[in-house]
């Protein structure tokens, strides 16, 4: 187990366990990328220093006895420590800097704020000073979100600020405190017979104020929709004073205001509490199934004729693509069995298939219902039902993949992430620009997945995998994402459509948005924040 001082304390993911690489997958590295047996032995840049930080706290002393006086000096910190692990989230850079021993944009301090109270005294105080804010949750955010270019304080909602308030079962409603972590709300609502309905890939570690900040899509968004779906009302603390929004379920009364606050990312203020729907707990009555297709292509229709039937939604609705396909088929152990050699002989050929699962949750009878329709227009579309097994297996470890780029940093792999909205007719172009794209570097793998599925278009996810550039990773890595990003735009995808922009993607926001967006974004920020001291040092391009 690696030092509790150390940056491999920091930048590990969840609860810091050793995430071990298995036989399957191992096969699969050593044949992509010619690794030798000897690089399974040993880890690349394993970040096991202490951490030391070499920008000392630029906090006063009057400053420190005034948060100390307001929340306790138990929740103050300034220890290297403390502001190393606030100084990122989960970005790929933001881990490779943390290998190397770097802390590029620590806060000068953390402070836990315990109440809602002490939020608006904290706020105030901070910009009559002129300290920087950057409120903190599950630190999950692979955007840059969090960092802090400015100094100042990182706000830690997630010590004290993390209970259920109230469940309203008359309105089908959870009021909750920001930083309350997912698993502790759904463990509450599981037991009062409801589900929150979200559930992100970074759930076990991630907060209700970062899933209204990013404006996040769980899993089962086709069905519950993303998060500013389920969003009723929000109780924010701005420099400009304190914005709390009714819970009416809908009026006219001029712009939602509570939506300014969805994917803000901290940019307006500190979000304390927040107001969602909730929906029945019944997983008895879950409906699921699998299917395979022989191309990438007669999947995309028949995931879009499903959608645009109007019978029903499901709720987890995900098509793997060829390569994460037949990723899911080898790491599986199920690549070479009879059962792969009958769908070979059938013409579901290694290279080509793909994975589509479904789940429908609800009242029993419509659950059964819409998969019914789901299953006709499947086959109608030359897709072969394989079964719940599938899907029940990949809902068994539905949050731990992302735990294996760990492992996978420590073997010299680079791997991340992207994500972008698509229109049904523009995502096969997306898709293949951004395949192409890969291809082009040596030794480079790219798994593609369609998920969080509308009426008209859907979301591609891709997770890239390749070997670092040994002395040159880190300009190495910024200049293949920012690639790849931009091939993105340019094929006419979306910045993001769950991650949120940060700092990461800021510098495409103004391009995106046009530039009347941006200075109507900017004179809110001026309004709510006058003195810049929220979040301040590029988020959102702001």
């Amino acid at each position: 187990m690696e030092n509790g001082n150390s940056y491999r304390h920091i930048l590990k993911w969840g609860d810091k366990h050793e995430e071990s690489i298995s036989h399957h997958m191992a096969e699969v590295i050593k044949e992509k990328f010619g690794l030798p047996e000897a690089d399974f032995k040993r880890k690349h840049l394993p970040g096991t220093e202490p951490v030391k930080i070499d920008k000392p706290s630029m906090l006063k002393p009057a400053q420190l006895d005034f948060f100390r006086s307001v929340s306790g000096a138990e929740n103050i910190m300034t220890d290297d420590l403390s502001r190393a692990r606030f100084s990122c989230g989960k970005f790929y850079g933001e881990l490779l800097d943390l290998r190397f021993g770097l802390v590029p944009d620590p806060p000068d301090g953390v402070v836990a704020p315990r109440t809602h109270e002490e939020v608006e005294k904290i706020i105030s105080y901070c910009s009559d000073e002129g300290i920087a804010v950057v409120p903190a949750g599950g630190l999950s955010s692979v955007t840059g979100a969090v960092r802090a270019p400015a100094g100042g304080i990182a706000l830690d909602l997630t010590k004290h600020l993390n209970r259920v308030l109230a469940v309203n079962k008359v309105n089908k409603t959870v009021t909750v405190q920001a930083g309350i972590y997912g698993p502790a709300l759904e463990e509450e609502l599981n037991r009062q017979g409801y589900s929150c309905g979200h559930f992100p890939q970074s759930f076990e570690y991630s907060t209700v104020g970062g899933w209204v900040s990013a404006r996040g899509a769980g899993q089962a968004s086709t069905g519950y929709g993303k998060i500013e779906d389920m969003l009723v009302s929000v109780r924010a603390v701005t420099p400009a004073g304190v914005i709390a929004t009714g819970d009416f379920p809908r009026t006219a009364q001029g712009w939602d205001i509570f939506r300014l606050f969805a994917g803000a990312e901290g940019t307006l203020g500190v979000i304390t509490e927040a107001t969602l729907h909730i929906f029945n707990y019944a997983p008895e009555n879950t409906a699921s199934a699998g299917f395979i297709f022989r191309s990438f292509e007669a999947a995309v229709e028949a995931m879009r004729t499903i959608i645009q039937a109007e019978c029903g939604k499901p709720h987890l609705f995900r098509i793997s693509d060829p390569d994460e396909t037949d990723i899911a088929f080898r790491t599986s152990g199920f690549d070479g069995t009879l059962a792969d050699r009958v769908l070979q002989m059938l013409g579901f050929k290694t290279g080509s298939r793909c994975l589509m699962f479904v789940t429908v949750e609800g009242e029993k009878e419509y659950t059964r219902f819409v998969a019914r329709k789901i299953k006709r227009k499947a086959r109608a579309g030359k897709g072969m039902y394989i079964g719940t097994t599938p899907v029940r297996k990949w809902l068994e470890q539905r949050y731990s993949s992302a735990y294996l780029r760990d492992p996978l940093m420590d073997l010299g792999i680079m791997t991340d992430t992207l994500e972008t909205a698509v229109t049904w007719e523009n995502l096969l172009n997306v898709w293949k620009a951004a395949h192409d794209y890969v291809a082009r570097r040596a030794k480079a793998f790219m798994m593609i997945h369609i998920s969080h599925v509308y009426e008209n278009g859907a979301n591609l996810y891709f997770t890239f995998l390749s070997p670092m550039e040994k002395g040159n990773e880190r300009h190495d890595f910024t200049t293949f994402h920012r690639g790849l990003v931009e091939t993105i735009l340019k094929h006419g995808g979306s910045i993001s459509h769950h991650h949120g922009v940060g700092r990461v993607l800021a510098p495409w926001m103004e391009g995106h948005l046009g530039r009347s967006s941006m200075e109507l974004l900017r004179a809110v920020k001026k309004h709510l924040d006058p003195n810049n001291i929220m979040n301040p040092g590029g988020t959102l391009g702001l």
